[in-house]
């Protein structure tokens, strides 16, 4: 099954005609309103707008049609710049991968709002099939390992200035969230043909990027923003209901899903509670693979209770416009 840009962009649009009838954060609806042929003026407020927009990694939505003002003209052509780049070093990482041998999966990554993600989340079924593909990235760039865990290695790649997630278990301070093997077992492929760039990519099913985006914003970030809102939305219409409904069940995202959509009525983004949080949490321990990870949170409290509050810090995650 392939799924291409257009096809994505198209289901976009219908997502924010969905999302524009269901929240109530003005700000959202405001933006929501430009991709319907809306001109962008510049009020005594554009500026707050501008950074809610950031803050929420919808940025491009503002400005999906070249502006009239010089000055978000430009800061369009920035962004399309960017976007591109990543592209670029997205397809030369796809493209090295596919020639290692090593079975992948990129997930959490390609979402629907053409925005530039903070780094690559690549999920593979080992640690030894991960320094494999890293080794074999060494074969074409300058490659630094900046942070290994329990289920994960993360690299750098100082060329582009582009971060990598080697995944062998979705995690949170070391917390499994999520079926390695589900997501592995079950994929399709986009067809990218964007700014020029053209690539295939893995990436789970529908239905399972839908899991991978909510328990990524619920359990691991305790955030959610506009652009999750739109990403789950896009993949909601891309997914069989029936076959989302049992997976949010298998994976006991049921009371994740939940939470998010008691968050819809809220500003933008919204951080979960810590109650809320937890009954997520305590939903999962229904999994095996979440119960067995359970003891390495606990032997590294102070670890995973700086982690909890770093991200209590945390107004949100994003790129910054010089990477």
């Amino acid at each position: 099954m392939y799924i291409d840009s257009l096809k994505l962009l198209n289901a976009l649009f219908k997502a924010i005609e969905i999302t524009s009838e269901v929240v109530a954060d003005p700000n959202a609806i405001r933006i929501l309103s430009f991709h319907e042929g809306q001109d962008i003026t510049i009020k005594s407020d554009f500026k707050d707008l501008l950074l809610y927009a950031y803050i929420n990694k919808v940025l491009s939505l503002l400005l999906l049609k070249k502006p009239r003002n010089n000055l978000l003209a430009r800061l369009r052509l920035k962004l399309l710049q960017q976007r591109r780049n990543f592209l670029i070093h997205l397809k030369h990482v796809v493209e090295m991968l596919d020639k290692s041998g090593v079975d992948y999966v990129v997930f959490k990554t390609l979402r629907p709002v053409p925005e530039t993600p903070v780094d690559i989340d690549v999920l593979v079924r080992s640690k030894d099939e991960a320094y494999h593909a890293i080794a074999y990235l060494r074969k074409r760039f300058s490659v630094e390992v900046w942070d290994k865990d329990r289920y994960s290695i993360g690299i750098r790649i100082p060329e582009f200035s582009e971060y990598i997630d080697f995944y062998v278990k979705p995690h949170a301070a070391d917390f499994v969230y999520l079926d390695t093997e589900v997501l592995m077992n079950n994929r399709i492929y986009i067809h990218v043909n964007e700014l020029g760039v053209e690539m295939i990519v893995p990436i789970p099913e529908p239905e399972l990027e839908f899991c991978a985006i909510l328990a990524h914003s619920i359990v691991k970030e305790g955030l959610v923003t506009l652009n999750d809102v739109l990403s789950l939305t896009t993949y909601e219409l891309l997914s069989s209901k029936g076959a989302l409904a049992q997976l949010l069940q298998k994976f006991s995202l049921d009371i994740a899903y939940r939470v998010f959509v008691n968050m819809l009525r809220k500003t933008f983004p919204v951080r979960v509670s810590y109650r809320d949080r937890l009954k997520a949490l305590a939903s999962l321990l229904r999994k095996r693979y979440a119960v067995l990870s359970l003891p390495y949170p606990m032997l590294n409290l102070s670890k995973t209770l700086k982690r909890v509050v770093e991200q209590r810090r945390k107004v949100t995650y994003v790129r910054g416009l010089e990477r």
